[in-house]
């Protein structure tokens, strides 16, 4: 386009001396002049997603049977507080 404007030439003699169709060039500029981008800006929208994730992590648990109560503690309960615990239930 700035090629176009910049050269003496008509459209019609510029777009066959440039191997171009006239009439895509003539709607490729009117579309350019319409949108504003002729002057090298185009409306943009910065666009942020954030996905986040949430992990599970599977613990198996520990099921302890103290005469007839059952304790159900996660594999990673302290060995000393389950003793603690144990001692208190018997």
């Amino acid at each position: 386009m700035k090629q176009s404007e910049s050269s003496s030439l008509s459209t019609l003699i510029f777009c066959k001396l440039n191997q171009l169709n006239p009439s895509t060039f003539s709607a490729k500029r009117q579309q350019l002049n319409n949108t504003g981008a002729s002057q090298g800006f185009v409306r943009a929208e910065v666009v942020e997603k954030i996905t986040q994730y949430q992990a599970q992590v599977a613990t198996a648990n520990m099921t302890i049977f103290v005469n007839d109560i059952e304790l159900r503690n996660p594999q990673c309960t302290p060995a000393s507080n389950l003793a603690e615990l144990i001692g208190a239930l018997s």
